[in-house]
């Protein structure tokens, strides 16, 4: 039985809702996580590349009335351990399998954005008896074949540079600035507190392509027996899906849905967040009723 030790936090979005923060050991690392509130079916959302679980911040008060809502911190992110030489795709949907096993104990739907939706894919590929629904939000599937001169790599590069001479917060935060110009200051400090808590290395492995090496994304996507919600933003608003990659995922996809939105970038869930929110509720809602 994995070991956990909870502590209780306060986190204000758009309504209030109480939350545990939560550690749990696995092995040689620990994840962390947020749950709550206490009945309901679970959810588990996964966030994407430099994030953590307060990401789903905008929508996740949507699903609490009827959801037991688990929010994970990746491994090498927020508040979870860094492992060396450990940020390879397949270990992060791992980790997943053991938490749905270790701590939610019964199976879960998902909701992964970006890297996220890479290791739920893994996960439900893995072990789709632990899933019984999944959305991929706008999830890089097939970027390793398109990754020379990707805006991704160009921004992992260039955040890396400044990581590796050990900044300071504030040094970071100007540096966030300067990268994107129009985001309002105090996401720029939520960005730079992130970025502070990610383990550089993260994305070491990811330019290097350490993070994909021997995964293959057609066989993934052809195991993923769990039914899906495929999301993709819009390609010139810096989606990380493009349309004939989503065209070739959905032909692999043994049971999915497919939408595309035309005017959102990336991080769909919080540049449209009530849109989002009714989107996979719908999509849940037989799950939620216990229909199948």
């Amino acid at each position: 039985m994995p070991e956990i030790q909870a502590r209780k936090i306060r986190m204000t979005l758009r309504r209030t809702t109480h939350l545990h923060e939560t550690t749990v050991s696995f092995d040689d690392r620990k994840i962390n996580y947020a749950e709550g509130p206490d009945g309901g079916p679970p959810l588990l959302f996964i966030h994407g590349i430099s994030g953590r679980w307060q990401d789903w911040g905008s929508v996740v008060d949507d699903f609490a009335d009827e959801w037991h809502v688990y929010a994970v911190d990746l491994r090498g992110h927020g508040k979870s351990s860094w492992v060396e030489n450990g940020y390879h795709w397949r270990k992060y949907a791992l980790d997943q399998v053991a938490f749905v096993e270790g701590v939610i104990r019964k199976p879960a739907v998902v909701v992964g954005h970006s890297l996220g939706g890479v290791t739920a894919l893994g996960l439900t590929s893995e072990r789709p008896d632990l899933v019984r629904a999944v959305v991929y939000e706008d999830p890089p599937l097939f970027v390793h074949q398109r990754w020379e001169g990707n805006e991704f790599r160009n921004s992992f590069t260039a955040t890396l540079e400044v990581l590796d001479t050990g900044p300071d917060f504030e040094t970071l935060v100007a540096h966030v600035k300067e990268s994107n110009p129009i985001l309002e200051d105090d996401r720029c400090r939520d960005r730079a507190e992130k970025l502070i808590a990610m383990d550089p290395d993260v994305f070491r492995s990811t330019l290097s392509g350490r993070s994909r090496s021997n995964w293959r994304v057609e066989d993934l996507l052809q195991s993923a027996r769990s039914p899906g919600l495929l999301l993709q933003a819009e390609p010139s608003l810096g989606a990380a899906l493009f349309d004939d990659e989503a065209a070739k995922a959905m032909d692999l996809l043994p049971d999915a849905e497919y939408e595309k939105w035309d005017d959102s970038g990336h991080g769909m869930h919080s540049s449209f967040p009530d849109r989002f929110s009714e989107r996979v509720q719908r999509f849940f809602k037989p799950y939620r009723n216990g229909r199948s």
